[in-house]
């Protein structure tokens, strides 16, 4: 068995294998039935010395899968809605911004109060569209978060 047919040469000037590349290997070959030896020899070496590509590239051969983000490349996005297609506001949106209220207001009352002014809507369902509520998360987000850096600083 050549060495550059079946295992790419190791190279240390890359980053090494990460701690999660070393689990994955580690659950691979135990749901395979080998012992460390057989993996070592599987890898072609030790496997601390492997770069974190190579890792990707045993794990992705030894499991048989192709790994959801290989390496050097960035992770997948979500395709975006196509033009002129509207995202209605969802059941996570309304809790995030429920949870969101009880934070960063005193009782229900004030939030409510504060999204009618603010964005002139009675309801939280009044905002729509996913766009509208993540305005409102985001500006949420800022009050509490600046609601706590004032809490910190009077302590």
């Amino acid at each position: 068995m050549r060495r550059d047919q079946t295992t790419p040469a190791l190279d240390t000037r890359r980053a090494t294998i990460t701690s999660g590349q070393q689990r994955r290997l580690f659950v691979i070959a135990r749901d395979r039935g080998m012992d460390l030896d057989q993996l070592r020899e599987a890898i072609g070496g030790s496997i601390s010395r492997l770069s974190a590509a190579q890792a990707s590239e045993h794990i992705e051969r030894l499991s048989g899968e192709p790994l959801p983000n290989p390496p050097g490349q960035a992770p997948k996005r979500k395709a975006a809605p196509a033009e002129g297609v509207t995202r209605m506001i969802t059941p996570e949106h309304i809790e995030q911004i429920e949870r969101l209220l009880k934070e960063a207001f005193a009782n229900r009352d004030a939030g409510m109060a504060w999204l009618s002014k603010d964005f002139k809507v009675d309801q939280i369902r009044g905002l729509a569209t996913a766009e509208r509520a993540g305005q409102v998360i985001r500006v949420l987000k800022e009050i509490t978060a600046r609601s706590k850096r004032d809490r910190l600083r009077s302590q």
